[in-house]
């Protein structure tokens, strides 16, 4: 039986979280046969994993980043189609199925599908509100031509169409897909195309996040970068009040937004005056 899509899966001191990413892909609707998985371990040394299903590999890429992880594994990829996705992320069983069938119908598009934001236990309440209320608003992101690398699926042909990740920038998800979009590629919200997703587990980790995406634009000029930050949130109040989500759950969703806009200011800064090297953790 061909394969008809590689799922590709960075990972990066995410192991325990893998085996639910790959028990989802276990339980998915479309067979086994039929499509691939190929883990990319993104820490700098190879590490061995235990038993993998048979239609699971698991290669290296020592260079850091996410996105030079994906990069190794549309590489080492067979099928002609890609599906994209994050070792943190539990796929829906109708995943695979569901959005290969929407890539038969538009072959020339981009293929994504709604984000389900879960609260691990234990996990700081503030990081789930929000994670929930502010990232991984993928129908949002539709509507400008981009979306997030957790859940996206695309032909060969049209991924070669736009070349790789560029591999040093943060935000390369939506880089790329600007990229697609602007090439032509338009993309496709499917309902049934959905992987579930667990906030972050504290604030420290969501102001890390910042950092990162402060550390991959410092080429931005100063007054853009900070002017940029500075600007309140108007477009996210205006959608939650539209969503009518309580004053107290989009006050501190907001707030906490605010904050790591400061956080990335500072970081920006400190680099930029060379007292410290762009964070990776």
């Amino acid at each position: 039986m061909p394969i008809s899509v590689s799922v590709i899966i960075p990972v990066y001191r995410d192991w325990d979280r893998l085996a639910l990413c790959l028990d989802a892909l276990a339980a998915q609707t479309l067979k086994a046969g039929e499509f691939e998985v190929i883990l990319v371990n993104n820490e700098p040394e190879p590490r061995e994993h235990g038993a993998l299903g048979p239609n699971v590999r698991l290669i290296h890429e020592p260079r850091p980043g996410s996105y030079a992880a994906r990069n190794a594994g549309v590489r080492r990829s067979s099928a002609p189609a890609l599906a994209f996705t994050d070792s943190d992320c539990v796929p829906d069983p109708a995943w695979l199925e569901s959005a290969l069938a929407a890539l038969a119908e538009h072959p020339e598009a981009r293929i994504t599908g709604p984000i389900d934001v879960f609260r691990d236990p234990g996990a700081s309440y503030y990081a789930f509100v929000h994670d929930r209320n502010i990232e991984f608003l993928q129908r949002q992101y539709v509507a400008t031509g981009a979306c997030a690398t957790a859940n996206l699926i695309v032909s060969r042909v049209q991924f070669d169409r736009v070349g790789p990740f560029r591999e040093a920038f943060s935000g390369e998800d939506f880089a790329w897909n600007q990229r697609a979009q602007a090439a032509g590629i338009p993309i496709l919200f499917v309902e049934g195309v959905k992987v579930g997703h667990p906030a972050r587990k504290d604030l420290r980790a969501i102001f890390n996040k910042r950092r990162r995406k402060a550390g991959s634009r410092v080429d931005t000029p100063a007054y853009r970068f900070v002017l940029g930050r500075l600007r309140p949130p108007v477009r996210h109040f205006a959608r939650l009040r539209r969503e009518r989500v309580r004053w107290p759950e989009a006050l501190t969703a907001l707030g906490i937004h605010w904050c790591g806009s400061l956080v990335e200011i500072a970081e920006f800064s400190l680099i930029r005056l060379r007292l410290k090297q762009p964070n990776r953790s």
